[in-house]
């Protein structure tokens, strides 16, 4: 027997040294959106983009006046520019022994609110001109702004007021460096709380923060998980009780529900040595873990009851797991085995808590076996040296009884014996049939009911930022939301056929599901076309006013939208463009489950211009994913599931073929 301890004390010693290589994930955009999923693509697509190899934040900061009105007004118009002005260039953070500040986590956005800026300085109430929307002219150049300005009062297309602004700020860096972003958006929450902006109510949100919120709403949750649990061992130890006072166990239950703690430590230990990353959704694997584990207390403290006091210990041990062991192996086995068909979920998150959750299940259930074996063993002993279960350093009196036990046990005893001479009358079983048609026919309903609702303040606790900011955003978002189109083989644009199609392309987006139209558009070929009438020699397309065309101080911020090869522009060669994107604008719908028919829209578009290699992303598109995974999942049958795994556990345990019948028919 001396390997097997052997073994045992190596198993251990791999879960604490496991415990070293413990890391924790909470990114809802890529955890929660299925592996196989289409946004998946369109996020590396945007990410390869930006020539990066490393994170992109897209963060929003939103901005309403303190007391409600309109930021038109020249003191908030005023502020609100040196707001913004003091974001980008007074915000700093150390990290890892260098200074960051925005302009170095920015590029290639840096420039991304410089319309809105430009509109805010200029804008004049005597001349409509300069509060046109959703484009506003500025020094000949039309700029976008529906993107910026929100709670809107329009007239004849001229903006009145609006309440609400919200400014994106994309932030960029490498994996190594993620965190710093993190800091970026902190310190940048500091500041805009500062006295001097009082006259702003702000908030700003983004997926490091969001992912904060998760990870906060996991550690908060713990301590109620603790006491829980302290609830259920309260239980467990009180239900070990006897009406013989030598026969109660309150010790050993105690150890019982002790025991998957520790399997889920090892779990922990063990799946961090092999790279599994934790995540918050794992602590409900607690739960879980612990209501099996107490389950098979119960169960093998009944066999342990039932065995004759008399005999000794390893035949009493023997019979328990005679009659105890089939029950749990069965239990444990299809708890873990519906887990292990869990993690065939495309969805990262689901898939790490049903392995984590079966792997603990059964190591559960080994510890379960050799360590409350070992105690009840001890718990034996103590018995035939008649010690008293409580204070086990003290002899016991063997006639002693607890009568408050066999109270309970006689109302027990009467009130099963009374429900059970109840449920045997027709009447009863006539009004127990009435209740289960009525119970099944509400199911119906409230299946074909059945919508999926993913939210991201769902994954936030109550008294989160998230809560009141998200409905606000949301709200507001609805009057204007981006959409970034990617065409990475754009080809000849010089071939006038290669060059309608773009343009057509552009228009198809403009008229899908929920578009706002040509007017939410920003796209550089037009004002290109524009510049080449004005200034070229020709009207016809050329690849070699390019670099001219984005370094005009007119155009300069069209730069991050096109990879262009400057030498190959001047040689008027296709190579010059080799890929760029558009954005148009969407409104209407902000729940992601409303957005499907509109991200299954452009998906269809893209597929139609396969030769263009086309790639619609929005920053919704990840938990659109996510809200259309569980649509599907709904409208799955896992009967089949449940039927396989029912006659595996049966050839597994060798059950005999008329209680395999039997078996199947209850299942």
């Amino acid at each position: 027997m001396r390997w097997r301890e052997d073994y045992g004390i190596l198993f251990d010693i791999s879960d604490l040294i496991g415990l070293l290589w413990f890391e924790e994930v909470n990114n809802v955009r890529t955890e929660y959106s299925p592996m196989d999923s289409p946004s998946r693509k369109e996020y590396e697509v945007a990410e390869n983009f930006l020539n990066q190899n490393g994170t992109l934040d897209p963060s929003y900061m939103m901005i309403l006046a303190s007391d409600g009105g309109s930021l038109l007004r020249d003191s908030h118009r005023e502020n609100l520019i040196t707001l913004v002005k003091y974001l980008q260039n007074n915000v700093t953070v150390d990290f890892e022994g260098e200074t960051y500040e925005f302009r170095d986590l920015c590029e290639p956005y840096c420039e991304i609110n410089t319309g809105f800026l430009a509109f805010l300085k200029l804008y004049d109430h005597d001349n409509p001109q300069t509060f046109t929307y959703p484009r506003v002219e500025i020094f000949g150049t039309e700029a976008f702004i529906g993107n910026n300005v929100y709670g809107l009062k329009l007239k004849e297309k001229h903006i009145i007021e609006f309440d609400t602004a919200i400014l994106p700020f994309y932030l960029v860096t490498s994996y190594e460096t993620s965190g710093v972003i993190y800091k970026w958006l902190l310190e940048a929450k500091k500041a805009y709380i500062a006295p001097k902006f009082s006259m702003f109510k702000c908030e700003l949100t983004g997926d490091s923060l969001v992912s904060a919120e998760v990870r906060r709403m996991g550690m908060e949750t713990a301590p109620l998980i603790a006491g829980s649990v302290c609830l259920m061992i309260i239980f467990v130890v009180a239900s070990s009780f006897r009406r013989e006072r030598i026969r109660s166990k309150p010790w050993e239950s105690l150890a019982g529900c002790i025991i998957p703690l520790l399997a889920l430590l090892s779990s922990t230990g063990v799946l961090s040595f092999f790279g599994l990353k934790f995540q918050s959704i794992i602590v409900a694997a607690l739960f879980l873990v612990l209501s099996v584990g107490v389950d098979d207390v119960f169960i093998i403290l009944r066999a342990w009851d039932r065995t004759n006091v008399n005999e000794a210990i390893d035949e009493r041990m023997a019979e328990t797991l005679e009659e105890a062991g089939p029950s749990i192996t069965i239990s444990s086995i299809t708890n873990a085995l519906a887990f292990f068909i869990g993690m065939t979920s495309q969805t990262p998150a689901v898939r790490s808590f049903s392995f984590f959750s079966a792997v603990a299940i059964l190591i559960c259930f080994f510890y379960q076996l050799i360590m409350f074996s070992a105690v009840l063993a001890i718990s034996g002993k103590r018995e035939k040296a008649e010690r008293q279960s409580f204070l086990c350093c003290l002899k016991a009196d063997p006639r002693a009884r607890c009568h408050l036990v066999e109270y309970l046990v006689e109302g027990q005893t009467a009130f099963i014996r009374s429900f059970s001479e109840l449920i045997s009358k027709w009447p009863t079983k006539i009004f127990l049939v009435a209740v289960m048609i009525f119970y099944y026919y509400v199911s119906a309903i409230g299946i074909m009911q059945m919508k999926s609702l993913i939210t991201i303040e769902k994954m936030a606790l109550p008294d989160s930022y998230l809560q009141a900011f998200q409905r606000q955003f949301e709200t507001s978002l609805q009057t204007m939301q981006p959409i970034s189109v990617f065409i990475l083989n754009p080809g000849d644009l010089r071939n006038i056929t290669r060059l309608d199609t773009i343009k057509q392309i552009v228009r198809d987006f403009e008229n899908a599901t929920y578009s706002y139209g040509s007017e939410s558009t920003f796209f550089w070929l037009q004002p290109y076309e524009d510049f080449l009438r004005f200034y070229g020699e020709t009207e016809e397309f050329t690849y070699t006013e390019i670099p001219a065309f984005f370094k005009s101080a007119t155009y300069f911020y069209l730069t991050s939208f096109v990879k262009y090869n400057e030498k190959a522009c001047i040689d008027n060669d296709p190579s010059c463009i080799t890929s760029f994107f558009f954005m148009t604008n969407f409104h209407g719908h902000i729940k992601y489950h409303e957005l499907i028919p509109a991200v299954e829209h452009w998906r269809r578009i893209a597929k139609s211009y396969p030769d263009y290699q086309i790639y619609a992303y929005s920053d919704h598109s990840p938990f659109v994913d996510q809200a259309r995974e569980t649509y599907l999942l709904i409208f799955i049958d896992f009967s089949d599931y449940g039927y396989r795994l029912n006659d595996l556990v049966i050839c597994i345990c060798g059950f005999s073929l008329h209680r395999y019948c039997v078996f199947h028919i209850y299942s």
